[in-house]
Formats: C-alpha cells, structure tokens, sequence
C-alpha cells in the first residue's frame, strides 16, 4: 500500500532524525509524526528538520516508550490516523539496563520491546493504525550474532516460555551481564515479536529492520562512558575499512523497506546479507532453528503481553 503518513519513535535523534529527513523528501509522503521523550528536544529537531527539508508535515508526540502509562497517553491523544509506524527508540538501557521496573522487567526491556509492543496494540486497536499499514521494528546485528566485532549469539537456547520469560524479568543474566547478550537478547526478541504478528495479522506487514553497523547513532548515547568509548571507536575503525557505513546509510533502510513492500515482505527480519552493511537480506539464515521457529516467535509474543497490565 502507499504510505502516507508515518511515525517514528526516538526521531529527534540519530537514525530517527535522519529517517525522519529522509521521509520528508519522498514523493507522497505527506505527514511525519516525531514521537519523542522529550517536548523540548522534539521542538527542536521540529525546526530542524522544516529548515532542513523545506517542509511543514512534521507533527510532536510525546511519549516514553519505557512507560506503559505515557504509551497509553501517546496513543489516546495521537490525533492524526497513520500507515506505518517505525519502533525506533530504545538504547542500550543507560548505566543500569537490568534495573526493574514496576511491571516486573528490566528497564532496557521496557525501553527497546514493550513499550513498542503496547503503543502497536493501542494504534491497531483504536484504529489510528491503517488496517494495511506497516510496523517496522528496528532491531541490531547483536541479535543473530556479529563475529566481525566479537559479538557472539544471543544466550537463547529454545525460546520457551520459560527462557524468554528469564529475558523479560532479568534473571537470565544474574551470572552473566555481559551488554552485548542482554541487548542482542532483548532485541532478538522484538524481532521474534513480528514474525509473530506477522501470522497473526496477515493484512498487515510487520517487518523488522537492522541498520546495521551505522556511525553516528544515538544509540551509545546512554551506555557507560567506556562503553561508548569503545564502540564509537570500533565503528570508526569498521567504516574506515569499508565494514560499517554512516547514519544516512542506515537510515535509509528504514526508508527503502517501509515503502517497498513487494520486495521486502511481512515477517522477515531484514539486514545485512554479510557483515555489518551491504545488500539486504533475511536474517534467518544466520540462525534458522531459533530465528525461523514458529513456536519460539509465538512464545516471544506471548510473553511479552504477560507483563502488558
């Protein structure tokens, strides 16, 4: 379907604001919703963006996608029906990712899945998501695996919902803390999450999108500062060799599969077909029995909505 209107989550920074821009100069694209944490910050990137693009399509959101509450807000006061819908915000959960929340899970849960999950529930259900629209999650190479930067598979063995239940709530990593399985765990489910709607609700397309490894994001904005030290200085290294690319390349696959929906279908995790960057591909076949398991995409998305109060 054509996509008029769009959403995006995080957009006043980073890949959402590049996205954002990106959008703004397609043909047919006529409104631009920035769904952003922060008023302030979002009036900002506002003007930016109209100096940046010329154009006036571009409307605020407040919401916190780590709160199930501003979620519930966001989605009662979006006044403007859209065709699809880019989960974008999220990060790497600040210095504390595992701290709790008063729903039972860790913070960087609640920040990169299930806020998303409910604000896609709320819009499917009041109707403010086209019946045909699209839902774009955007997931990271952490979650199948990048052995080009020492980053192994996530510690998922089955998907049951037992294991993605110790995700939700933490206890998968009370021995085990290391960022990049916490993140990639938390991420693969999300993924896992749309492959699962994407049975569910065949009228509509849920994809998810990787932007692979993609310099000058937002998203080590919140890690520790050694954290951010080292992984902005790998990205350096890696583009420099030709092994990762900019913001406006990652940003533009937001934008080739959310308007292209004969050649990138629902249900697929879209991504880099080898390495960090390049052509697009299903990610499947990083990791077919977990990644390609019905029952395990179903019992991601089952108990997701258990911590959905």
């Amino acid at each position: 379907m054509a996509h008029s209107s769009i959403l995006i989550t995080g957009a006043n920074s980073g890949l959402g604001f590049e996205a954002a821009k990106q959008f703004a100069q397609q043909d047919g694209i006529s409104k631009i919703i920035l769904a952003c944490r922060n008023q302030t910050r979002a009036q900002e990137a506002l003007q930016r963006l109209e100096a940046l693009t010329g154009k006036k399509i571009f409307e605020i959101l407040v919401v916190d996608v780590s709160s199930l509450e501003s979620c519930h807000a966001a989605a009662k006061s979006l006044n403007t029906n859209i065709d699809g819908m880019i989960l974008n915000a999220g990060g790497g959960g600040g210095t504390e990712p595992t701290k709790m929340t008063k729903e039972g899970v860790t913070f960087i849960f609640a920040a990169n899945v299930l806020g998303h999950v409910y604000l896609t529930d709320l819009l499917i259900n009041n109707g403010k998501l086209s019946k045909e629209g699209t839902v774009m999650y955007v997931a990271s190479f952490a979650a199948r695996g990048a052995p080009e930067i020492g980053a192994a598979k996530p510690p998922i063995n089955d998907g049951s919902i037992a294991e993605w239940t110790s995700v939700v709530n933490g206890e998968k990593f009370v021995r085990n803390n290391t960022y990049t399985d916490i993140y990639g765990s938390v991420k693969l489910m999300g993924a896992m999450w749309t492959m699962s709607m994407a049975r569910q609700h065949p009228q509509m397309r849920f994809v998810t999108i990787d932007p692979g490894m993609a310099r000058g994001t937002a998203g080590t904005a919140t890690l520790p500062w050694h954290q951010r030290w080292m992984m902005e200085a790998a990205m350096w290294v890696m583009q420099r060799l030709g092994k990762a690319h900019s913001v406006e390349v990652g940003a533009k696959r937001y934008v080739d599969v959310m308007l292209d929906d004969d050649n990138f279908k629902s249900g697929v995790w879209w991504g880099s077909e080898k390495g960090l960057t390049g052509k697009l591909a299903d990610q499947v076949t990083y990791w077919p029995e977990l990644i390609g398991n019905e029952s395990a995409q179903d019992n991601a998305n089952t108990v997701i909505h258990q911590f959905i109060h």
